[in-house]
């Protein structure tokens, strides 16, 4: 089985698209690159403006985004089973950058997280929480597993991390399921990520 939840959504995403990308195309040959002339100025290159995000507190450490308020959540259905993985800095849990050795499965993160829309009867299965730490800064990667007897039922998953953890803000979603693929910024305002 895959031991983490971006292995198995990168598998989920990327094959299908490889496999996509070389279909029916015979591959043609690459062009000789055109000469330069030192008469032709070279357009300067500017770094794009990335616009700043106020009200988070954004951090880098070893490579990896870590920005308080923040946070990545992924649902993605095989057959029957449903995985629900939500990524954050520990402090939008309301945990210290130093909880991350001591946190444990029991601490109750992950009750309530979610509630399903429609009639697709999702009961609740595994829990696994990892922690990260690069630096001074710590993550959290919770995955839920729910196996729903009716999955052609889910209208919808509601996140709860805005009312349960109040360091939430905004939360980059995405559903990955057989017959839809949809994403969507959620908020304490607009907190249903659609199934279809």
């Amino acid at each position: 089985m895959f031991t983490s939840p971006r292995v198995f959504l990168c598998l989920m995403i990327g094959v299908p698209m490889l496999a996509l990308a070389g279909c029916g195309r015979d591959p043609e040959p690459a062009a000789p690159p055109e000469a330069v002339s030192d008469d032709v100025p070279v357009p300067e290159v500017v770094a794009p403006v990335v616009p700043e995000m106020p009200d988070m507190e954004d951090h880098s450490a070893g490579g990896e985004a870590h920005v308080h308020g923040a946070g990545e959540f992924a649902v993605a259905v095989d057959g029957d089973v449903l995985t629900v993985t939500l990524d954050a800095p520990l402090a939008n849990f309301g945990l210290g950058e130093g909880d991350a050795d001591t946190l444990k499965v029991s601490t109750g993160i992950g009750d309530g997280l979610v509630r399903f829309e429609g009639g697709a009867d999702c009961q609740p299965g595994d829990r696994h929480i990892e922690t990260r730490t690069a630096g001074d800064h710590s993550g959290l990667t919770l995955t839920l597993s729910f196996t729903c007897t009716d999955i052609e039922k889910l209208e919808g998953i509601r996140l709860n991390a805005f009312s349960e953890f109040p360091g939430f803000e905004t939360v980059n979603a995405i559903f990955i399921g057989p017959d839809a693929q949809v994403a969507s910024v959620l908020t304490a305002g607009n907190p249903e990520l659609s199934t279809r």
